[in-house]
């Protein structure tokens, strides 16, 4: 059987936490047999929708996982981007017909 072929789209935002998550994400895939044939970055959460879109219309890809971190602030910011990006990364994986694992974090501790 071939390996699965998983891309990777990952928030830069919140760096220090998303890029220590990429490591582990690819660390576990190689751990799988999954061979990681590409790795996107986008600014934010909120930006992911559109890159895994793009990375799912590849033939080299059978899967992907989304990676980000979302900081709780004085707004409800937080929760409008949790919720719409979590939604929208459905809707696409079951629109392509991939599976997509998600990978979004959120800290619930206040900021202040």
């Amino acid at each position: 059987m071939d390996k699965m072929k998983l891309g990777i789209v990952v928030s830069e935002f919140n760096y220090d936490i998303t890029m220590m998550m990429l490591e582990r994400a690819k660390s576990h895939a190689e751990f799988l047999k999954m061979k990681v044939t590409h790795v996107v970055k986008v600014p934010g959460v909120y930006d992911i929708p559109f890159a895994l879109k793009k990375l799912l219309r590849r033939d080299d890809v059978d899967g992907a996982v989304v990676l980000g971190a979302v900081i709780e602030g004085d707004t409800s910011h937080d929760e409008v981007v949790m919720q719409q990006a979590s939604r929208r990364i459905l809707d696409i994986s079951l629109e392509e017909g991939k599976p997509v694992g998600l990978g979004i974090t959120r800290d619930d501790t206040p900021s202040g």
